[in-house]
């Protein structure tokens, strides 16, 4: 199913619908640590690009305008009541470009919180830059994603991680195809999140990202690198629900 479910518990309905935009190589599921930190009585909702690991029944996308489209057309028709989007790295971009293009539908979301990427006027110098798709699988993970390694419990790890390094070498296809259209600023209130220590989205450019906003930006960051969300998840999620309280 292309929207999965991250809050299966809720009954009734929901207070606001947060939907979750996942990093390249990775899957909704990966948000699993903020999960325990959010609202019990939101809907919590991640879109996963198809084609991922072992999703071979759907064709990936090939370009970034392929993933907006996508990503508009799935939860476009689900989408009713008050709703925010948070997305992080890849994510990011592409809840931004998803965000205008729902705004220019007239049906823009609360709140845009964006994480761990440089503004889009910044691309290609962006997420993809520092990566070496020849390195071999393991040392491919561990540069892009700060692992020390695959995690037990997986079986053969060298397989798994040269599905998931292959995965990841497609989703940065869309980065490097990414070219920011000027536009008019965003109506949607945003929030800026990144590490302090991020080489892929320093902490010093995250203020770019007010040029994309018709209202003042707020910027956070929490010590940690590109996926510093993850060692915070309590504060980061605190300051999420702020948020969108705040703007709804």
């Amino acid at each position: 199913m292309p929207i999965l479910d991250l809050n299966p518990a809720l009954r009734g309905e929901p207070a606001h619908t947060l939907v979750l935009l996942h990093h390249a190589g990775g899957s909704s599921r990966g948000f699993a640590p903020l999960l325990p930190h959010l609202p019990a009585d939101w809907r919590v909702w991640g879109v996963d690009l198809p084609g991922r690991l072992l999703d071979r029944g759907q064709e990936r996308c090939r370009t970034a305008a392929e993933a907006v489209d996508y990503l508009c057309t799935t939860l476009g028709p689900a989408l009713s009541g008050p709703f925010s989007v948070f997305g992080h790295s890849l994510g990011a971009l592409l809840a931004f470009e998803v965000a205008r293009a729902l705004e220019s539908d007239r049906r823009g979301p609360c709140w845009l919180g964006v994480s761990g990427s440089r503004a889009p006027q910044r691309f290609g110098a962006g997420l993809s830059g520092p990566l070496d798709p020849s390195q071999p699988a393991h040392r491919m993970l561990r540069q892009v994603h700060g692992l020390g390694g695959l995690p037990g419990g997986y079986g053969d790890r060298d397989a798994l991680a040269k599905l998931v390094a292959r995965t990841l070498r497609a989703d940065l296809f869309l980065v490097d195809d990414y070219a920011y259209a000027p536009g008019e600023p965003l109506r949607t209130p945003l929030s800026v999140f990144g590490g302090e220590d991020d080489p892929l989205a320093p902490a010093a450019t995250l203020g770019e990202w007010s040029a994309h906003a018709s209202r003042p930006v707020s910027c956070h960051t929490w010590p940690g690198g590109h996926f510093y969300l993850y060692e915070h998840a309590e504060a980061v999620c605190a300051r999420l629900v702020a948020s969108c309280r705040s703007a709804a």
